[in-house]
């Protein structure tokens, strides 16, 4: 018994080393996006479909995770020292075999879903893409396309699993898809020396570090923004999105080391999580700064009615 409980906290302790990072990419807006679609379902329903959600989501993040890390260990010596492989909490033979099980486990959902097999060929095709080919090194590639792919399968998924797709919220899934591929060149500002040590192609190695923020800041977020407009998703939490990303440009655009540009792309993945959870939830997506001003403003008028 005591080795069965040891092996399953080791196995534990592997996915946490290997997904821990990216989970406020993947498994918490993946969650918040489908709230009040879960709302509307019989409670045991609900259960069922998160508790689904969570594995695929898992499956999700273990595969692409593992793909890049069995892949890219020379620049996790230098980026990422503690992660399972590098620190040797695990064999490279011991990644592959935790690899295979979780790419026929992710594959082998659609048999279960059928409605996710789209997803899942391009979340598998956009991985292969990134570490297996030249594409993976390169800025545009990595972070533009394959992030802006990456995520559309991510949230076409989570909303198929809970929901039946409607055309709004294809809508705002593609317009998170993009504006995410079109922000995502921030997680390369932390990882600069790692990336020139490898050769990577990233866009502060390409441009130089100064030069890539202010095209990040006043080329790639505008737009970024533009397509949150159109779609929508802007006008459900204006003034709450419009300092969020204000304060997501000052962080950019000061250079204060690795760390601190770490926390950026932190950062920047909470507003992730806050952009797609107003394009789940729009019947319940009030913009709280927004609710203050007017009812301030409400108050002053009456007031001065008064």
């Amino acid at each position: 018994m005591s080795f069965v409980v040891e092996s399953i906290a080791h196995e534990l302790d592997v996915f946490l080393g290997v997904t821990w990072r990216d989970w406020s990419t993947t498994l918490i807006p993946g969650s918040l996006f489908v709230l009040s679609a879960l709302r509307e379902l019989p409670f045991t329903e609900a259960i069922r479909n998160y508790l689904l959600l969570v594995l695929w989501l898992s499956l999700f993040l273990y595969f692409f995770n593992l793909s890049n890390q069995i892949t890219g260990v020379e620049e996790d010596k230098i980026n990422k020292p503690d992660r399972p492989i590098p620190s040797g909490n695990i064999t490279m033979a011991g990644a592959q075999l935790r690899w295979f099980i979780a790419f026929s486990a992710f594959v082998g959902s659609a048999a279960f879903e059928p409605t996710l097999l789209p997803a899942i060929i391009c979340w598998v095709a956009t991985t292969a893409s990134m570490v297996l080919t030249p594409g993976g090194g390169n800025w545009f590639w990595k972070n533009t396309v394959s992030m802006t792919t990456g995520t559309w399968a991510l949230f076409q998924a989570s909303w198929r699993i809970v929901a039946p797709m409607t055309l709004k919220m294809e809508t705002y899934i593609y317009a998170v898809a993009v504006w995410t591929g079109l922000n995502m060149q921030i997680q390369d500002l932390r990882d600069i020396k790692g990336d020139r040590a490898i050769g990577r192609s990233t866009l502060p190695v390409v441009v130089g570090d100064r030069a890539s923020r202010i095209i990040m800041a006043f080329v790639f977020m505008p737009m970024a923004v533009y397509v949150l407009h159109i779609s929508g998703i802007l006008q459900l939490a204006p003034v709450t999105l419009g300092i969020l990303h204000i304060a997501l440009v000052y962080r950019v655009l000061h250079m204060g080391g690795p760390r601190y540009d770490h926390k950026t792309y932190m950062f920047f993945t909470y507003i992730f999580c806050a952009v797609i959870a107003l394009a789940g939830n729009e019947d319940i997506a009030l913009d709280p700064v927004w609710r203050l001003i007017d009812r301030v403003v409400g108050q002053g008028d009456t007031k001065v009615c008064a």
